[in-house]
C-alpha cells in the first residue's frame, strides 16, 4: 500500500479556504483525490470550508461528472496540525508527527494545534494520543529495528509572527528515543 498525507489548504492566498484537515490517503492508481475543488471527498463549497480571509471559493473545475467520485480520506486530522511525516510501527500502525499550526500566516489566529505524536489505528484508521506532551514541533518519526524504539526529530521553537516572519528558538530542537 502506498499512503500519503495531504496538509490540505490554508485560509490565505488568492484561494483562501478554512478550516481545511489535513488528510490520510492510500495512493491508488486512476484515483482523484479532489483537488483543487474538493476537500478529499467533500466539496471546497461546503459551508464548514468558508473562509474568514475572502469569499467562499467556488469551483474551478467545471467537468466534475467526467472524473472518478473523489477519494475519501482514511483519516481526517484536525484542522491545521500540519501531519508530516509517519512511521509504521511493529505492530502495523503509524506514528505520525504533527508539526503543528503556523498560525497567524496560514490561518487567523487561535489555538495552538498539533505539536505532537499521534497513533493512527490502521484497523480502523481511528487517530489517538501517543506523545503530547513535551514536544516543540515533531517533524519526522522513524523506528529503529536495532532497539524497537521510536525516534523523533523536534524541529524546537518556531512560531510564525504577525508581521509574516518567523522566530526560530536556536538550540532548541532535539532527537526523541520513545520506548513502549
Amino acid at each position: 500500500r502506498l499512503l500519503a498525507v495531504d496538509q490540505g489548504a490554508d485560509d490565505r492566498g488568492s484561494r483562501p479556504v478554512g478550516n481545511v484537515p489535513d488528510m490520510l490517503f492510500e495512493v491508488r492508481k486512476g484515483a482523484w483525490y479532489g483537488w483543487p475543488d474538493f476537500i478529499g471527498d467533500i466539496a471546497i463549497t461546503d459551508p464548514r470550508y468558508e473562509p474568514q480571509r475572502g469569499e467562499t471559493p467556488s469551483f474551478l473545475i467545471a467537468n466534475h461528472d467526467e472524473l472518478p467520485q473523489p477519494e475519501k480520506p482514511l483519516l481526517r486530522f484536525p484542522p491545521h496540525t500540519a501531519a508530516v511525516k509517519f512511521a509504521v510501527g511493529p505492530s502495523g500502525d503509524l506514528f505520525v508527527a504533527l508539526f503543528g499550526d503556523e498560525v497567524p500566516m496560514t490561518a487567523p489566529s487561535g489555538p495552538k494545534v498539533g505539536r505532537s505524536v499521534v497513533r493512527v489505528d490502521t484497523g480502523d484508521w481511528s487517530m489517538h494520543p501517543f506523545v503530547q506532551d513535551g514536544l516543540l514541533r515533531p517533524i519526522d518519526v522513524q523506528f529503529s529495528a536495532a532497539d524497537g524504539a521510536l525516534y523523533v526529530l523536534d524541529f524546537g521553537g518556531f512560531e510564525m509572527i504577525a508581521n509574516g516572519g518567523v522566530s526560530a528558538e536556536p538550540e532548541t530542537g532535539k532527537v526523541w528515543r520513545i520506548t513502549t
